[in-house]
């Protein structure tokens, strides 16, 4: 078949965003076996170092003073462990609640006015003195163990950053909630692989750790996503950084969804102001990191550019008259309505933030007016009559979400489904079609696996017998898209090759069964092009 070259446009964009979202994560794992550091240089010193602990603060009156309260919990000598506040023209009580601290060995830094985040970090910077800097944010809830946990690595002197492993939780149910807390999921799996690797890209402000030597001040011109920001001139200075997943922090997740798509945007709006100052990570004699960062930011940051093309690219080609195109645009319009309608927490959330990306990449054109910024309500806030002391909440939260968490998937899994296939030329012909699959699952996302089929087109019996592979996609929890694929023989009286491709969605009914609504496109060698539609159930023994 040949390609035009819109069609050739069209496919390599598309690659590249099923790299992004599903073949990167997939084999993430792979990857790290492969490539991990196997003779880490531990130091045999057993001396703890002094650790200084930054948190930059604006209105944040909510939520301060359970944060002291949570640092005063923490396990770790308190002649090594200084505490920084720094409150960035507040104009709430926030620094006077710091301040009552002072003889519990909190220290207040005070700016006389906003001039935003970054300043103030170079601000608490110059006045550390302990040998690690541990960064974090103001409503971030931490277990008492965390500062042990994060000095660990540091015994290799080669371990430049040790970021920790944030847990986000929702109270509100939203499907703005559901849908962040999904994607951070996904996000700290990541996180943990490139930890392996020793080359995480990109540190979690909420909860990060740097030697104080390796900080690099950070610009105040223009925003600036400072934890992205000081994380990769750790790797740009020849260290590593890794991930520390038993370092934990607690968050809410967002209190409404038009404060977190302002702060997406000013993380977009960041993420471009200095993307060329990044771009030196693709170095082609540092291969790991350079296709960790693609995979990992650069093709997320450039999604809703990436997407905005497909649809055009598909548009232009639906007058080309072949089935996939329409096929496609028919997936996309599928997954806009789940995203619209909020069907899907996570398919809502996922182009909230990829218009907020857009918005920020085209506000980094423009000029910026001042540094300051402005802090967005989050779902832990609370009247300061209901403050309580963080260790039990940490505790209740690590134990809920253990009892949500999907069990692993078994060695027998199937499904069965019905429904109809018909020849593209003549859609009010709807020949019946019964399918059924025996799968192994990789893990609770991929399956792999053997297909039967049985279909009949007027004089004509097909039985299918077909290798296959079914992917549900990492968005949502009860209500997942999904991908399916096929290959094989359709025997019968008139026997042929087959293959197929569709999607749909994977709608979980308990622990071990989902509700499945699939359809695509399939290709007979003789029969030419077709459409599928069907229903069934996949159980999980």
């Amino acid at each position: 078949m040949n390609f035009t070259p819109i069609e050739i446009a069209f496919w390599v964009l598309f690659c590249l965003l099923v790299h992004c979202y599903l073949v990167f994560p997939v084999t993430l794992p792979f990857l790290s076996e492969l490539f991990c550091r196997k003779n880490r240089n531990v130091s045999n010193k057993v001396t703890l170092p002094k650790v200084s602990v930054l948190v930059s603060a604006y209105n944040e009156e909510a939520v301060i003073e359970k944060k002291i309260l949570n640092f005063l919990e923490i396990d770790y000598p308190k002649e090594l462990l200084e505490i920084l506040i720094g409150d960035d023209g507040s104009a709430d009580r926030t620094a006077e609640i710091v301040e009552r601290y002072a003889d519990k060995g909190i220290r207040l830094v005070k700016a006389p006015q906003n001039a935003g985040k970054a300043a103030m970090l170079n601000r608490l910077q110059g006045k550390a003195t302990g040998e690690i800097l541990v960064f974090c944010d103001a409503n971030t809830m931490l277990f008492p163990n965390v500062i042990r946990k994060l000095v660990s690595p540091f015994s290799d002197p080669k371990i430049g950053c040790v970021c920790g492993h944030l847990i986000l939780t929702d109270k509100s149910g939203s499907p703005l909630g559901s849908g962040e807390r999904s994607y951070w999921d996904l996000e700290s799996e990541i996180k943990k692989f490139e930890g392996i690797l020793d080359r995480l890209v990109g540190g979690n402000g909420a909860l990060y750790a740097i030697r104080n030597s390796l900080y690099t001040q950070l610009p105040v011109k223009k925003s600036v996503m400072d934890d992205f920001f000081i994380t990769v001139k750790v790797l740009q200075k020849g260290s590593f950084c890794t991930f520390d997943p038993s370092a934990i922090g607690t968050e809410q997740t967002s209190k409404e969804g038009s404060g977190e798509y302002r702060r997406k945007v000013r993380i977009g709006r960041a993420n471009f102001n200095y993307l060329f100052s990044y771009l030196p990570l693709l170095n082609p004699f540092r291969p790991l990191l350079a296709y960790l960062f693609l995979s990992h930011k650069l093709l997320r940051w450039l999604t809703p550019h990436i997407a905005l093309a497909l649809l055009v690219l598909n548009g232009i080609l639906l007058a080309s008259m072949r089935p996939v195109y329409f096929v496609t645009m028919g997936l996309a319009l599928i997954f806009v309505l789940a995203a619209v309608t909020k069907i899907s927490g996570s398919a809502y959330y996922f182009l909230l933030m990829n218009f907020a990306m857009f918005k920020g990449s085209l506000l980094s054109l423009t000029k910026e007016h001042g540094g300051g910024w402005k802090r967005e309500a989050r779902g832990d806030e609370e009247d300061s009559s209901t403050v309580t002391k963080a260790l039990p909440f940490v505790l209740a939260t690590a134990l809920s979400l253990a009892a949500l968490a999907p069990s692993p998937a078994e060695a027998l899994t199937a499904d069965a489904s019905v429904g109809v296939v018909n020849s593209t030329e003549e859609l009010s012909e709807f020949n019946f079609n019964v399918s059924g699959h025996f799968w192994y699952p990789v893990d609770q996302m991929v399956f792999v696996g053997v297909g039967v089929d049985y279909q009949r087109f007027g004089d004509v019996t097909l039985v299918p017998v077909m290798g296959s592979a079914y992917v549900r996609l990492p968005f949502g929890s009860v209500l997942m898209p999904a991908m399916t694929f096929d290959f094989g023989y359709a025997f019968g009286n008139d026997a042929q090759m087959i293959w197929r491709a569709g999607g749909g969605l994977d709608i979980k009914l308990g622990r071990y069964s989902s509700l499945l609504v699939l359809g695509g496109y399939e290709n007979l060698r003789k029969a030419g092009d077709l459409v599928y539609l069907r229903c069934g159930l996949l159980l999980e023994l």
